[in-house]
């Protein structure tokens, strides 16, 4: 499994590697590593190693608009580099000119006088300019978004995982999110052989489409969101299958990118066993210091702009008496300018910020809250998706208070678990917390009776299905189930070996 990320916040990816583990399959879970090391862990029975990510390209190309040593002394491992990944893309089938490309480019790998005249022709702010204007010109007349031009971090990325993935000889490589698109369908392009093919699978996070612009007039971000999309249309129809994050998204990506097969869901739902259906290590009140009688609001998650949080926020104003805990991870960037507007408020001393808990206790931890929040504002990706915190609301047996973005109020209004209030309107949200204050057993009986839909939405039904998909694609059986052990990076035995990335085995 790829992810372009150190694993740790990721909730998705932990939990598929961790039960794919459990399910007999021999997993390893490829990520970022922090600094120049690598970082080993156990997730269950995966194995996670995380993998440094020198800037070989994208380094250089900061380097060459100032000139001086530095770029000189950079140019060489950036020509070996854009040598490969040119090799890479002409073998994995790329664009049209890909073969032409990669010849040019071992061409100047093996005439490095040419290359460095070259090189000095391009750095400085004339040079920076030219370039410029060629790749915005590559990248408008692009189907595909010019991302080789825009994006030298992927260049980066997959020069650091492609010979760790090459060693591991992989059968099925499980690329998530966009960043991974491409990089998964080259290695296994590349890896294939007569004799054995690799496949791959795209496990799509969000819909690019709906990636928020700000501005018609921001040009880089209609770029930037033109660029990610180019990559997932260019691999997209090579993947042996794709799985996303809801229904709304897996019938967009299938008729934007005319897929022959709708994307399998698999819903970024709770697991729940018998480890988290006991009490969590910590206590929500507790660590919020509110007493079991106070009405206490919950959002757990990230907590920029578009999040909504601000909304809750002004809306405490509103609601005396009323706690709200923001569960956050340690240093989010928006987090200071929210407390500071609690305080301008007058609220302060009812806003509480705790810690994540593990991800298999969050469930038992969050069960302490009266209200679980989901304030997120309109944007496309929103209107499409359940998110994870709308399960894990449902199977803490919260009464749920939504914004109107329109999967998520949909289903709290055919559930009956909550009530609905207009995205960005702090009045609305008081009174929708109001009504469900006034009668919270109404939406609690919900999850006693018939009806009650947590059934449908465990993990345990996402990984059976994920696992069936795994057989089709591959047309094996795994090995024996495994014991699951928790789920937690935890790690390894050698876990303070630090190695260079060449002795990777």
């Amino acid at each position: 499994m790829l992810v372009a990320n150190g694993v740790a916040g990721d909730s998705r990816v932990q939990k598929i590697a961790w039960s794919m583990a459990a399910a007999g399959w021999e997993v390893t879970l490829l990520g970022r590593a922090p600094g120049a090391e690598i970082v080993r862990y156990r997730l269950g029975a995966a194995d996670v190693t995380l993998v440094p990510v020198p800037r070989h390209v994208s380094g250089y190309e900061r380097a060459r608009l100032r000139g001086g040593r530095k770029a000189v002394r950079l140019r060489s491992e950036y020509r070996r580099a854009r040598a490969e990944l040119a090799a890479r893309d002409a073998a994995a089938g790329g664009h049209a000119s890909a073969a032409l490309t990669a010849a040019l480019r071992r061409w100047l790998a093996a005439h490095p006088g040419v290359d460095s005249f070259l090189a000095r022709c391009g750095r400085g702010l004339l040079g920076w300019a030219a370039r410029r204007t060629v790749a915005t010109m590559a990248g408008v007349a692009s189907r595909y978004g010019g991302w080789r031009w825009f994006n030298p971090w992927f260049a980066d990325l997959e020069l650091a995982l492609a010979p760790v993935v090459r060693d591991l000889e992989p059968d099925l490589i499980h690329a998530h999110d966009f960043h991974m698109v491409g990089i998964g369908a080259r290695l296994a392009a590349t890896l294939s052989t007569p004799q054995r093919r690799v496949r791959w699978i795209y496990d799509a996070h969000e819909y690019l489409r709906g990636i928020e612009v700000l501005s018609p007039a921001d040009i880089r971000a209609r770029m930037r969101r033109r660029m990610l999309v180019g990559v997932e249309r260019e691999y997209i129809r090579r993947a042996d299958a794709v799985v996303t994050v809801s229904d709304g998204i897996a019938d967009r990506l299938a008729a934007d990118h005319r897929l022959t097969a709708t994307p399998a869901v698999i819903l970024n739902a709770p697991v729940i066993t018998v480890a988290n259906t006991r009490s969590a290590e910590r206590n929500l009140r507790e660590d919020c210091g509110v007493s079991e009688e106070a009405p206490l609001l919950l959002y757990s998650g990230g907590m920029s702009p578009r999040r909504g949080v601000a909304t809750a926020i002004d809306a405490l104003s509103q609601l005396p008496g009323v706690h709200l805990a923001l569960i956050s991870r340690d240093g989010d960037p928006d987090l200071p300018g929210l407390l500071l507007r609690a305080a301008d408020r007058g609220a302060a001393d009812r806003l509480h910020v705790v810690p994540y808990v593990p991800v298999d206790q969050v469930v038992s931890y969050i069960g302490a809250a009266t209200i679980g929040l989901v304030p997120i504002l309109h944007l496309p990706n929103h209107e499409l998706s359940l998110i994870t915190k709308y399960f894990e609301y449902l199977h803490a047996a919260l009464p749920i208070v939504t914004s109107d973005v329109r999967e998520m109020a949909r289903q709290t209004r055919l559930l009956g678990v909550g009530e609905v209030f207009r995205a960005g309107d702090a009045a609305s949200l008081a009174d929708a917390v109001r009504r469900v204050l006034a009668d919270p057993e109404r939406y609690r009986a919900v999850y006693q009776g018939p009806d009650d839909p947590r059934a449908e939405t465990t993990w345990a039904g996402q990984a059976a299905r994920l696992d069936a998909l795994y057989r089709r694609v591959l047309g094996t059986q795994p090995g024996p189930p495994r014991a699951a052990g928790g789920l937690r990076l935890t790690p390894a035995a050698e876990a303070a070996i630090s190695e260079p990335l060449a002795r990777v085995p």
